[in-house]
C-alpha cells in the first residue's frame, strides 16, 4: 500500500510504502470512501449538542451516584470527581444564540437555581452505520471507521477495542511468518456480523431514550404526578448489554468448531452466559490465589489442560503456544474430559476444544495451521 502523508502545518507531503494500512480514521474517515466502500444503517439520527461545565449539582447526585443522569431535556454525566459535569441533548433550534447556562438550568428542572460555569460547547451529529465491508486489499478498517454507533448504551468504545483485539494478533501473525495473509479475511467474517447486531440494539437504545424523554415531558406538561422510580424495565435493557461484549461468538476458519457450530445470537438476547464453546470468549475460572485463566492469554496461542505434561510434547515451534494448566474441577464446566484441551487464541476467544486427548500426535499442529491458514507441515 502506498499512502501520502500531509503535514498540514508545513505542507509537506511523504510518501510511504507500506505492506499493510490499519484505517483507524474516525466515523468521517477519509480512507474508507477512499476505496470506494458504502456504509449501510440507518446513518445521521440528529444534531445533538454538548455542553461540558462546573457547577453543584451534590443535592441530585451525592446520595445517588450514578454514570448518567436522564432528564426530560437531556441527559448528565460527571466527567471527574471535582465537580465537572457534561449535558448532551438534541441541539436546539437557533443554537447559536443559545443561552448555555439557562438551557442546562432549565434541563435540571423548575427552581433548580444553578448557576452553571460554561466551559465548552460541541455540536455533532449521531452517526448509525456499518461499513459494507471491512477488508479492502491490504487495507482494514477498525473502530469508528468500521461503524459509527450511537452513543447511547456505550457501545461504542467497546466494539472498537474488540475490533483491533481480533485484528492485530492476526497482523502480527502474518508480519512475523507464522500465519499467512488468508487470516486477515477472518477478521471482517468474524467482526462484520458484531457490529451489525451491535448497531441495531445501539438504534434500539436511542429510540427507547428518546420515548421515555418523550413520555416525561408529556407527562411534565399535563401536569400529571411523577413516579419516584423511572420505568426500571426500560433502564434494564438499557444497560443490559454483556451478552454483546463479553457473549459474541466467532464463526469463521478461524474457529474449529468440529460438526458444530456456535449457535446464531438474538438481536434481544443481551445476557451474557459464560461458555467454552468454541469461538466464544474463555470463560474466568481461577486457578489459583489472583490468577485467572483470563490471565493466561497474550500474544500467543494458550493451550489449557488438566495433563500439560501430555499437550507439551505436542507444541510446534512455528507458532507461540504456552501451555497452562487447568485444576481438574474446571474440566467439566469447560466441557473436557481429564485429558482433554482448550486451545485459545491470542484474542481470549476459543479457537478449539478437545474433549479428550486425540488418538495423534499431530492435532494441536495441525489445529494451529488450519486456524493460522498456514500450510501443515
Amino acid at each position: 500500500v502506498v499512502a501520502l502523508l500531509s503535514d498540514r502545518q508545513r505542507g509537506a507531503e511523504t510518501r510511504v510504502r507500506a505492506r499493510y494500512v490499519l484505517a483507524a480514521d474516525g466515523a468521517s474517515s477519509t480512507v474508507r470512501p477512499l476505496l470506494g466502500i458504502g456504509t449501510e444503517g440507518p446513518g445521521a439520527l440528529g444534531g445533538f449538542t454538548t455542553v461540558v461545565f462546573d457547577a453543584d449539582l451534590s443535592r441530585w447526585c451525592a446520595h445517588r451516584p450514578a454514570g448518567v443522569y436522564f432528564t426530560p431535556h437531556g441527559s448528565f454525566a460527571p466527567l471527574y470527581p471535582e465537580g465537572g459535569w457534561a449535558w448532551f441533548g438534541a441541539t436546539p433550534e437557533h443554537s447559536t444564540e443559545a443561552d448555555w447556562p439557562d438551557v442546562v438550568a432549565r434541563a435540571l428542572g423548575p427552581g433548580a437555581d444553578v448557576e452553571a460555569e460554561v466551559l465548552r460547547v460541541q455540536h455533532w451529529v449521531m452517526n448509525a452505520f456499518v461499513a459494507e465491508r471491512f477488508l479492502h486489499g491490504r487495507t482494514l478498517l477498525a473502530g469508528d471507521a468500521a461503524h459509527a454507533l450511537p452513543t447511547i448504551g456505550g457501545l461504542g468504545m467497546n466494539t472498537g477495542l474488540a475490533d483491533v483485539h481480533n485484528l492485530c494478533w492476526k497482523l502480527a501473525g502474518v508480519l512475523r511468518g507464522w500465519a499467512e495473509p488468508g487470516l486477515l479475511e477472518t477478521y471482517e467474517r468474524e467482526r462484520h456480523p458484531v457490529a451489525l447486531r451491535t448497531l441495531r440494539q445501539a438504534v434500539a437504545n436511542t429510540e427507547l431514550m428518546v420515548h421515555v424523554q418523550t413520555r416525561r415531558r408529556d407527562q411534565l406538561a399535563a401536569g400529571e404526578p411523577m413516579s419516584s422510580e423511572i420505568e426500571l424495565p426500560w433502564s434494564e435493557r438499557y444497560f443490559a448489554q454483556l451478552g454483546l461484549v463479553l457473549g459474541v461468538a466467532y464463526r469463521s476458519p478461524a474457529v474449529l468448531t468440529g460438526n458444530s457450530a456456535p449457535p446464531e445470537p438474538s438481536d434481544g438476547d443481551t445476557d451474557y452466559v459464560p461458555t467454552a464453546e468454541p469461538g466464544h470468549r474463555m470463560p474466568h475460572f481461577w486457578l489459583g490465589p489472583g490468577r485467572s485463566t483470563l490471565d493466561t492469554v497474550g500474544e500467543w496461542f494458550t493451550v489449557l489442560t488438566p495433563d500439560p505434561t501430555h499437550w507439551d510434547r505436542h507444541t510446534d515451534a512455528r507458532w507461540p503456544v504456552r501451555i497452562e494448566p487447568l485444576p481438574r474441577e474446571h474440566a467439566d464446566r469447560c466441557g473436557i474430559h481429564p485429558r482433554g484441551a482448550l486451545l485459545v487464541r491470542p484474542d481470549g476467544h476459543i479457537g478449539a476444544r478437545w474433549q479428550d486427548r486425540p488418538s495423534t500426535d499431530g492435532t494441536l499442529p495441525r489445529a494451529l495451521a488450519s486456524i493460522t491458514r498456514s500450510a501443515p507441515s
